[in-house]
Order: structure tokens, then C-alpha cells, then sequence
């Protein structure tokens, strides 16, 4: 192996503690963080989680309740159960909730919100399980990468 012949650049210094960012806290941080552990949630990117998750599970109660009328297909849900069909290929629905860890009338919903959009195809197993496949993968997998992402 070749030794280095030129010097990283310094790094400006940074202090590795610094006072939490809530005004009634006294709390130090570590490693230079913005909050302490007891107020992470007020970060601005932890809050655009907590809302993307709030969001999802909003959907998921409502697609429970009232089926594939209530499916964002360009929602998280929608998007990681194309991106899973895509990678493990076909899947019964079963496999899929239990993969995916959604309940099995919730997978259902998303099926026939995807079967509606002629996304994907299905058939049945010997013992009558729904199988669920991609009808075109490539086409699929372009449509949800042009989502907008979480983060």
C-alpha cells in the first residue's frame, strides 16, 4: 500500500458538544447535533418523517375501511409494494402482507388499486391464494422513481 504524499486538508473545528437548540433546555448535545436525544423530534427532518409516517398509516386506515378508493398510488405504500414485486417478483398476497408486515385487506386494497391501473396481473395458486405480479417491471419501476422521495 502507498503512503500518502499530501496531507488531508484541516478540518475547521467544530465543537463536539454544543447546548440543545430548545430555549428551555439545558441540555448538551453530542457530536455537534443540533438537539438533545429528548427533543429530536422537533428537527425539522425528523418532522417531515413523523408526517410522511403519520400520513401512511392515515392511508392505510382509510384503504382498510373503504378499499382501493382511498389508494394514493403515488404514496409510500403503493410505491414499497411495487418496489418489492419488482425485486422478489411474484408473491401471493399473503406472502406480501407478511413480508411488507400489512394487513392482509390492506394488501388487498393496493392490489386492486394496481390492478385497476393495469400495473399488474394476477392469478391463483392450487389452494386459491391470490398471486400478484408485475405486469411490466421496468415501466413500474420508472413510474415510482419519479415520486417525490421522503427525505
Amino acid at each position: 500500500m502507498l503512503a500518502r504524499t499530501v496531507a488531508p486538508p484541516p478540518r475547521p473545528h467544530t465543537p463536539s458538544t454544543r447546548a440543545c437548540k430548545v430555549d428551555a433546555c439545558e441540555l448538551m448535545t453530542r457530536e455537534g447535533k443540533p438537539f438533545c436525544p429528548e427533543h429530536v423530534d422537533v428537527h425539522p427532518y425528523v418532522q417531515n418523517l413523523l408526517s410522511c409516517l403519520a400520513n401512511r398509516q392515515a392511508e392505510e386506515e382509510r384503504v382498510r375501511t373503504a378499499g382501493a378508493l382511498e389508494v394514493d398510488i403515488d404514496g409510500i405504500t403503493a410505491r414499497e409494494l411495487v418496489l418489492h414485486l419488482s425485486l422478489h417478483g411474484a408473491r401471493t398476497v399473503e406472502r406480501i402482507a407478511r413480508e411488507l408486515q400489512l394487513d392482509t385487506q390492506i394488501v388487498r386494497g393496493y392490489v386492486a388499486a394496481l390492478d385497476e391501473r393495469d400495473l399488474i396481473t394476477q392469478s391463483t395458486t392450487n389452494r386459491g391464494s391470490l398471486v400478484v405480479k408485475l405486469r411490466d417491471p421496468e415501466r413500474c419501476l420508472s413510474q415510482i422513481t419519479t415520486f417525490q422521495s421522503v427525505a
